[in-house]
């Protein structure tokens, strides 16, 4: 039979798509390069865990310089927390006047770029009011080490080159927000994901997307059943599938990262849901702010409340910071500085202990270390273990609200006007 043009140009057609998704899977970073780094809030993962070499810094001294490879203005204000990629640093930072991603670079601490959004892309015509402890970049922006993509209180989602370049920009629209858009953002393959929780249930506002990272282009929208919430989607593996949990009263909701498809929901959320969710051991673990810590089994469909949570506990519960687990036991830190550790496997409580000071940080697990940075700056590091011991306490010199990033054998600590990268020296 003669092959008409028409028949070999449909016949062109998937060999032209095969090598389109071939290019696109070569220009991402392999799953291994994606974990070396800390690319987004909280790490890889989400879960402030990191598997560091024993040669991070137990103290420091900002004075003396002691453990203090360098400190770096932050020209910008803002409470995210510093991602990396590499030897670049990221952060976020805004005010009435301006959104902006500054780069520094790891080595140095230099600032190699500071970029405002386009004026161009953002809606000049809504008005955004947000508290003065939130600000307009209280969401830490995220990276899948080709571009930088960064959220903003205003609506507004850009993304950058590793340049300093705007790649694309857009605005998502004000949310109505009480206290501002703090949700951080995640990627998957090539897709940035926005949690973009507004309104009360009832205003069906709420809505999860994926943005191509290359063009911004919409891949997928899906609408939420839940009112404003402030929690960091996490994007894990379980079941045989991917996906992406959120969190918002009164349901943590699993969603896939193809198509934004529902696949579970659970009922156990009431509050302000700030705390971000961390999956450890085959085990989801949420915190209902204030309330409870649920373990869930992230391998359902429809509504699992009655078929797959596990244990929960009560005692020492917090309502901003976010838990952090080594897989066998699990940290809480409350907003007044205790912190309380339960065993993963039954929720049994294995210690409490006060230090004395508030805490906005989330705490990460370092070299079998946790550590923990106060609201006044301080840097307590406490042993991973069954009996509470502090090993070191030391003061970063300024009040510190973001959480720390973990890379390489340094330690990224954003005070409220310097970024700090502490270093063990000999």
């Amino acid at each position: 039979m003669k092959t008409t043009g028409f028949r070999k140009f449909l016949l062109w057609l998937p060999l032209v798509a095969g090598a389109a998704a071939t290019a696109l899977a070569a220009d991402l970073p392999s799953p291994e390069e994606y974990r070396a780094n800390w690319p987004r809030f909280r790490g890889p993962d989400g879960s402030g865990v990191i598997a560091a070499p024993a040669g991070l810094p137990l103290t420091c001294d900002p004075k003396t310089g002691a453990n203090v490879a360098w400190t770096a203005e932050v020209p910008t204000p803002g409470f995210s927390s510093p991602v990396v990629w590499g030897d670049r640093v990221f952060l976020s930072g805004g005010d009435e006047e301006k959104r902006e991603v500054m780069c520094f670079d790891l080595a140095s601490g230099k600032l190699l770029w500071e970029r405002e959004v386009p004026k161009s892309a953002e809606k000049t015509d809504e008005k955004v009011e947000v508290p003065e402890q939130c600000g307009m970049a209280a969401g830490t922006v995220a990276t899948d080490g080709r571009r930088v993509y960064a959220m903003f209180a205003n609506g507004t989602l850009a993304a950058f080159n590793f340049d300093g370049q705007v790649a694309w920009a857009k605005n998502l629209g004000a949310p109505k927000n009480e206290y501002g858009h703090a949700a951080s953002l995640a990627t998957w393959q090539d897709r940035v994901i926005v949690q973009f929780d507004q309104g009360a249930a009832d205003d069906n506002l709420s809505k999860i997307f994926a943005f191509d990272g290359a063009t911004g282009a919409v891949a997928w929208e899906t609408s939420r059943p839940v009112g404003q919430s402030w929690a960091t989607p996490i994007v894990l593996d379980a079941a045989g599938k991917s996906q992406i949990i959120t969190l918002g009263v009164p349901w943590a909701i699993s969603y896939s990262p193809k198509d934004g498809a529902e696949i579970w929901r659970a009922d156990c959320l009431d509050g302000l849901v700030t705390p971000s969710p961390i999956f450890t051991g085959g085990t989801l673990f949420v915190v209902n702010p204030s309330n409870k810590l649920q373990a869930i089994h992230p391998d359902g469909e429809g509504d699992v409340t009655s078929s797959n949570l596990g244990w929960g506990v009560e005692d020492g519960i917090p309502d901003v910071t976010s838990p952090v687990s080594n897989g066998e036991l699990i940290f809480l830190l409350d907003s007044s500085g205790t912190l309380t550790c339960y065993a993963a496997k039954d929720g049994k409580k294995v210690w409490q202990h006060d230090l004395g000071e508030e805490c906005n940080a989330s705490p990460s697990i370092a070299a079998n270390r946790v550590y923990v940075v106060t609201k006044k700056g301080a840097l307590v590091v406490v042993e991973v273990g069954r009996e509470f011991k502090e090993l070191a306490r030391s003061s970063l010199g300024e009040q510190v609200l973001a959480s720390p990033a973990f890379t390489q054998n340094k330690i990224l600590i954003r005070g409220v006007k310097h970024l700090l990268c502490l270093e063990a020296k000999p």
